[in-house]
């Protein structure tokens, strides 16, 4: 296939810094973003949505959730179990 296209300015300098990062012509810059787009997007499907960018990138760093509660239950959580039996369980 033969392409001919005019990229704006940010799109150009990105896929420069493709091309550059990768070493490799052109050609297949082009087709490793082409497959990455293809494969986001069957993902996507799969899940009968694509997942929101914050989720993405909360789960590129390795986020693993959170809850609401108190602010100092990072510092104070060992008020909080019930350690008599072991079990952890909640004491309230």
């Amino acid at each position: 296939m033969h392409l001919e296209l005019d990229l704006d300015p940010v799109h150009g300098e990105r896929l420069r810094a493709l091309q550059s990062q990768l070493q490799k012509p052109l050609e297949d810059v082009l087709c490793v973003a082409i497959d990455a787009a293809f494969h986001d997007l069957e993902k996507g499907s799969n899940q009968g949505q694509r997942p929101s960018a914050l989720f993405e990138a909360l789960d590129a760093i390795g986020f693993v959730g959170c809850i609401d509660d108190d602010e100092h239950l990072a510092t104070d959580y060992k008020s909080r179990l019930d350690f008599s039996s072991k079990t952890g369980s909640f004491r309230k």
